[in-house]
């Protein structure tokens, strides 16, 4: 007896370990399967949402066809406005099927009908430059941005909305993963380049060279997104302003951002009131400030002579070394001290 209790507690550890075993691996291995099933379920669910999206049914028979432009429809802002109209119901169904293929393209019955005959439908990007945008101001005359585009210089020039949008535009169909970020701006506005100053350079090619320059307003981040675009200053589709400008004045624009600018000064600088544009570039420069040019070259377009000689008589002059004559005179937007009214203080 003294030697089968020790031989019946072996017995029962090694049951006791098999077990254990056995419990580990069934845990190891079962939940893998079942977690790899739900993932490659869940991802195969992804992609038949992502890959096949819903047409809706009045678009189906456009479809047929067309199917890649409809798929990539769907996940355009046009498209989302469409499915928010039928999730909200409102209970207007003209509102519903109010972004659909034949609120640009017409009734397509006799398109249809005809095997596909491109005379039989109306097809905006072949229409004039009027008639294009008269197509998209059916619904975007709403809008106070679309309010003065008749007779906008854009409009005078003989652009339409087609020029600068694509309603069949989908950046996330056309661009990868890693660049969905990048391309978020034209995704948003259906803009036909990637971004919205691309788009602008399409013409205004000679303010291109502004984003590679030393100091510029359209900077751009890491992921290539302009934090200050062409419309944070400009409204594309007409305004009052000049030069397209949102406010009245290229000053009110400016004042909007650099507000400690905007005064009033008990004294002022003649220059600085009237326009901006007089010292800086707007669009970018090679000279600090947006700087039209370097001091005290900059101040001596207006400034030759003074109380004092404010050409450069030696190369080690006060005037050229420095910051110039902002050395002397830092308050060139204006001074409120009672004895800044040489903008010295």
């Amino acid at each position: 007896m003294e030697n089968a209790e020790p031989k019946t507690a072996k017995i029962l550890k090694r049951v006791i370990t098999l077990l254990a075993l056995v419990t580990v691996l069934f845990f190891i291995f079962t939940p893998a399967n079942n977690a790899s099933a739900e993932v490659s379920s869940i991802n195969s669910s992804t992609d038949t949402e992502v890959n096949t999206p819903t047409v809706s049914p009045e678009d189906s028979a456009c479809a047929s066809c067309h199917e890649q432009i409809a798929q990539g429809f769907v996940k355009t802002v046009h498209g989302k406005a469409k499915k928010h109209a039928a999730l909200v119901k409102t209970g207007n169904a003209s509102s519903e099927a109010a972004v659909s293929c034949q609120s640009c393209h017409g009734d397509g019955t006799e398109h249809i009908a005809n095997g596909g005959d491109a005379t039989k439908i109306k097809n905006p990007a072949k229409l004039n430059a009027a008639e294009a945008s008269k197509n998209c101001s059916q619904c975007h005359s709403q809008n106070n941005e679309h309010a003065v585009w008749r007779g906008s210089k854009h409009e005078a020039a003989g652009l339409s909305c087609l020029s600068c949008h694509s309603a069949h535009h989908s950046p996330v169909a056309k661009f990868s993963e890693s660049k969905l970020f990048a391309s978020a701006e034209a995704e948003t506005k259906l803009l036909k380049k990637n971004s919205q100053a691309e788009t602008c350079f399409q013409c205004h090619t000679e303010l291109r060279k502004a984003q590679f320059q030393r100091s510029t307003h359209l900077f751009r981040n890491e992921n290539l997104e302009h934090k200050i675009t062409c419309s944070t200053c400009h409204e594309p589709h007409g305004s009052i302003g000049e030069k397209m400008m949102r406010t009245a004045t290229a000053n009110e624009t400016c004042y909007q951002c650099h507000t400690e600018k905007r005064g009033p000064f008990l004294f002022e600088h003649s220059p600085v009131r009237e326009n901006c544009g007089s010292c800086h570039k707007a669009h970018g420069s090679n000279n600090a400030a947006l700087l039209a040019a370097k001091t005290p070259m900059l101040c001596q377009q207006c400034h030759i002579q003074g109380r004092h000689q404010t050409v450069a008589g030696v190369s080690n002059s006060v005037f050229t070394s420095g910051r110039g004559c902002v050395q002397c005179h830092p308050q060139v937007h204006g001074s409120n001290h009672p004895s800044g009214i040489n903008l010295q203080r």
